[in-house]
Parts: C-alpha cells; sequence; structure tokens
C-alpha cells in the first residue's frame, strides 16, 4: 500500500510546472465550490491532458468563512498526513492551510509542502499548482 501511495505521488510530482505572475488574484474569486475537470498540465509537452482513474476526485470548496472542504466534509480529516487542513488563507496567490489533523497511528511520507499556488483565476476556472501533486483544472461548481 505504501508503494502504490508513494507511486501516485511521484507520478503526480512529475506533472508539476511552476508560473512566475506578479499580478495577484484576489482571493474573494476563490470563494466557491470547484469541480475537477480530470485534466492535468502536461510540462513537457507544454499542453492539458486528461487523466484516466477509477477513483473519483472530490469536489473542494473554499468557503468564505475561511474553512476547507472536499465532498462537503472538512479536508484536514480527511488527510491525516498534513498536506491539506481544515482552513486556508490566501496570500501573493498562495494557499497556505492550517488545523491539520494528527495522524498518531499512521507513517507519513515526510515531503515538504508549504501550500498551494493559484495559477489561474477567472469567473469559472480555477488552475492550482498542488503540493504534492501537479497543476490540475477545476471549473466552478453552479447553484
Amino acid at each position: 500500500m505504501k508503494s502504490v501511495v508513494l507511486s501516485i505521488v511521484c507520478l503526480a510530482l512529475a506533472f508539476a510546472c511552476t508560473k512566475n505572475d506578479a499580478t495577484s488574484i484576489p482571493s474573494d474569486n476563490l470563494v466557491g465550490k470547484w469541480e475537477p475537470t480530470y485534466e492535468v498540465y502536461d510540462s513537457t509537452a507544454k499542453k492539458w491532458t486528461s487523466i484516466q482513474t477509477f477513483v473519483a476526485l472530490p469536489v473542494i470548496e473554499f468557503a468564505s468563512n475561511g474553512n476547507f472542504l472536499k465532498d462537503n466534509k472538512p479536508a484536514g480529516d480527511q488527510d491525516c498526513c498534513g498536506f491539506v487542513g481544515n482552513k486556508y488563507t490566501v496570500k501573493d496567490n498562495k494557499i497556505t492551510f492550517s488545523d491539520f489533523k494528527p495522524c498518531p497511528n499512521v507513517s507519513c511520507i515526510a515531503l515538504y509542502c508549504d501550500g498551494w499556488k493559484i495559477l489561474k483565476l477567472e469567473n469559472d476556472v480555477l488552475e492550482l499548482s498542488e503540493c504534492p501533486g501537479g497543476v490540475m483544472r477545476y471549473k466552478r461548481v453552479k447553484n
């Protein structure tokens, strides 16, 4: 099981890319529910590619009160290894998480992860450089 998780993390890191953008994105635009488009950015080919998965990726939500949810549940309670927490803040296009759930009976992979970078945020499109992972695209959930 550990090797499967490690393989997934390594594969996701292979798709990671960075973008220098001096403009700051208003964090108010981030508030809402976002569903994955099942697209990742392939930095080698410099294009978006569809991913095939047998597992549904969660809908994420950035609440106006600073809570971060996955599938309508506190995200940090689902990710006890500390990559995301139950709370978030945004500064300089970077999402920083807090309120992490401890993992007393789990051996977590020690990776440095200091948050997610917002690469693009428009009305209905969100592109995030997720840590750990790569660049993922989301679309806003319409109510």
